[in-house]
Parts: C-alpha cells; structure tokens; sequence
C-alpha cells in the first residue's frame, strides 16, 4: 500500500461514517394516527398490516399500514404529492392530503413533545 492507497481508504471510511451515523438517531414510530378533516378517524400499530380507503372531500385515499411502514398507496387528488412522499416510519413524520383533509402522522409510545431541540 501506497499513501494514495490509505488516503483513499480512510476518504471511503469517512464518508461510510458520515452516511451511517443519521441511522443511529432515527426514533422509529410505534403507531400511526390518522386523521380526517381534522378528527382523528383511527389509531393503528405499524407492525399489523392493514389497508385504509378514505373517501373525504370527493377524493379517496388509499393508505397501507405494516411491516413498521404506512404510505399513500394511491389518490385521487390533482398532483398526488401524498403519494410520492413515500413510506414513513420515523417519530413525528407525517404525510398530507390537503385537497382531502387526510393527514397521517406516525408517533412512538416514547413520543415527547419535540421532535429536535436547537440552540
């Protein structure tokens, strides 16, 4: 091994840590809340599999909850934004419907009341 070879060795082992280390802060959720125009339509785990199609506002939403996920499956609403943003399982993360008034937020049974603290 050259001093390239190491220069190059301890770059990739840098860059692996700074890519590694977010994981190990990321709070999962336990339970995912979700609500209709502002009323909390239902409370279920992440770990039990279960498919939710909301009719509100003259759009349905398709939710999918399980295996420790809960994601927009399809909507009908322009844009569809909802559905692009993916599967979510962190503490506070949330997916939102506007044109629907669906909202989704995922919480921990350790949830506090802040979810970052800055100085």
């Amino acid at each position: 091994m050259n001093k390239r070879d190491i220069i190059l060795l301890a770059v990739v082992i840098v860059i692996s840590a700074v890519l590694f280390v977010p994981t190990l802060f990321h709070k999962s959720g336990t339970e995912a809340f979700v609500y209709v125009n502002k009323e909390l339509y239902g409370r279920y785990d992440l770990a039990e599999h279960k498919e939710l199609i909301i009719d509100s506002n003259g759009i349905t939403d398709d939710i999918v909850i399980g295996d420790g996920y809960v994601y927009m499956k399809d909507a009908t609403c322009p844009g569809r934004q909802c559905v692009h943003s993916g599967r979510i399982s962190g503490n506070n993360e949330s997916i939102c419907c506007a044109p629907a008034g669906v909202m989704i937020v995922v919480k921990s049974e350790k949830d506090s009341e802040y979810d970052a603290i800055t100085r």
